[in-house]
Parts: C-alpha cells; sequence; structure tokens
C-alpha cells in the first residue's frame, strides 16, 4: 500500500448540511467506505468538543429502487428509521452529486419511500409518507400538564403537548421524562407546542437519539401540525417556528399528502 492509499484510508470526507438547525453530517457512501453500524465512530464524530459536532449523520447509497438511498444515524450513534430534516438535507447534498440533476428526488430510507422537490417558493418540499399509530398510546399517565396532547408516528415515534409560555418551558425535563416512559416499548420523542394564532405555532423537541433539545425536528414539527390541525380543525398549511427557523406543513384534508417545507444550507465540507 502506497502512501496515498494509506492516506485516503484513514481519512473521510464529509459535507455539513443546516436544515433549520437540525445540523448533519453527510457522507457519499454510494461505495461503501463505510459502515452505518460503526456506532463508536458516530458518536465520536457527532460530539461537539471532540469531533465535528451535528445532530446525526446521513449516508448517502446507492439504490435499485430509488435515486438514492438514505440512511439516518442519531447522535448517539444508532441508526434509526427517518429523519424528516435529513431527507431535506440530504436531497440538497444529492443535487450536488448526482448527474443528472434534477428538481425532484426519490430516495428509500429503512421504511418507505420518500420524495423531495426543489423550488424557490418553498426551498426542499419533502412528501412525508408514514402517518400511523395516531392516539395508539394514551398520554394522560405522563402527567404532562397541557391542553391537547396526542401521540402519533410520522416515521418515528413521536408524543405531542399543547402547553402554555413555550419559551420558558423546560423541555429538557419533561421531555427527557416522556422520551425514557415505559409506556413506549422504543422511548419516543416530545414535542411542545404554543398557539400563537390560527395556523401558527411555536413549537420546541427533545430528541430521542440527541439525548436532548434539539433546534428543529422535521418529523416533530410534522407530527404537531397534524395533531394542532386535528385538535382545531385547521387546513392546507401551517406555519411552525421552531428554535432554529421557520418550517411549513402543507396537507390535504384526510393527510394522504402531506409534505414538510423550509430551507437547507451547506456549512461546509472537510476531512477529518
Amino acid at each position: 500500500m502506497d502512501r496515498m492509499e494509506k492516506y485516503m484510508q484513514n481519512n473521510l470526507d464529509f459535507t455539513k448540511m443546516n436544515a433549520t438547525g437540525n445540523d448533519f453530517i453527510v457522507i457519499d457512501n454510494r461505495d461503501q467506505i463505510v459502515s452505518a453500524k460503526n456506532n463508536e465512530l458516530w458518536k465520536k464524530l457527532c460530539f461537539l468538543k471532540t469531533g465535528i459536532g451535528a445532530d446525526g449523520v446521513l449516508l448517502l447509497e446507492k439504490s435499485t429502487k430509488a435515486d438514492f438511498r438514505m440512511r439516518y444515524i442519531n447522535a448517539d450513534g444508532g441508526e434509526v428509521e427517518m429523519c424528516g430534516n435529513g431527507g431535506r438535507a440530504i436531497t440538497a447534498f444529492a443535487h450536488d452529486i448526482l448527474i443528472p440533476k434534477k428538481n425532484s428526488y426519490n430516495f428509500e430510507t429503512m421504511n418507505g419511500n420518500y420524495e423531495c422537490s426543489i423550488d424557490a417558493i418553498h426551498g426542499y418540499r419533502l412528501k412525508m409518507t408514514e402517518l400511523y399509530d395516531i392516539d395508539k398510546i394514551n398520554l394522560d399517565s405522563l402527567n404532562i400538564k397541557n391542553k391537547h396532547s396526542m401521540y402519533l408516528n410520522t416515521g418515528v415515534p413521536h408524543s405531542v403537548f399543547e402547553v402554555e409560555n413555550i419559551l420558558e418551558y423546560p423541555v429538557f425535563e419533561h421531555g427527557k421524562s416522556v422520551r425514557y416512559s415505559p409506556i413506549f416499548e422504543k422511548g419516543s420523542n416530545a414535542n411542545f407546542f404554543e398557539v400563537m394564532k390560527p395556523n401558527y405555532l411555536r413549537i420546541r423537541t427533545y430528541e430521542r437519539g440527541v439525548e436532548n433539545e434539539t433546534l428543529s425536528c422535521g418529523t416533530g414539527v410534522t407530527a404537531v401540525a397534524i395533531a394542532a390541525a386535528k385538535f382545531y380543525n385547521w387546513s392546507d398549511e401551517i406555519i411552525l417556528e421552531t428554535l432554529g427557523g421557520r418550517l411549513a406543513v402543507q396537507f390535504n384534508p384526510n393527510f394522504s399528502e402531506v409534505y414538510l417545507c423550509g430551507k437547507v444550507e451547506k456549512v461546509f465540507v472537510g476531512r477529518v
């Protein structure tokens, strides 16, 4: 092995992407240069103090069913089913590296297929194809003081609570208690929101796998929008302000078509 081959084996190129405050390490893994099961590596790279720092890792891989395959790994090193903001971020990355370039991409995940389009108005508009287990679990036993609550799965499990004074709300404390409650088989993300005016919400999320509050969560925003639409009989579109920025969720009356819309930015590229 010459010096260059050895150098390339010990170095990994990546792109840092930001989707309304959700930050990701994105890697072109079409040649299977890394393993999704290398938990310790992903934990190390996601840790801010000694690594790159991120909420998770996105691997873009080859697919026989779609334009590419997305694999998502949380900051704790564990692979999970889906990430909404990750789906938007990896579409921006795919648009940079795949040929030919398109305005819409299909990709597969652990559990399903997704489509994300790109336009000047909506930014990256991801069709959320998974919605199930609505109200499957009663959240009353969690003793979270709320106006409304709902459990549902938008690709990963979410618990949604309408609360007051969202900017002062103890999201970490209550979110952690929800996430680790024994009523959930594999844990749950915890979302807290406040209605600012009709079809306009503020939201904060404690993310399973990150084990902390994040600036934004795409599947969580989607879950909150669907829950709020059901609570208040809202239609068409809901705007949601996260700590990381603004997202929109668009939907039809029976929620058979749901879209998560917002901006994505490339932060930097690097080698580790």
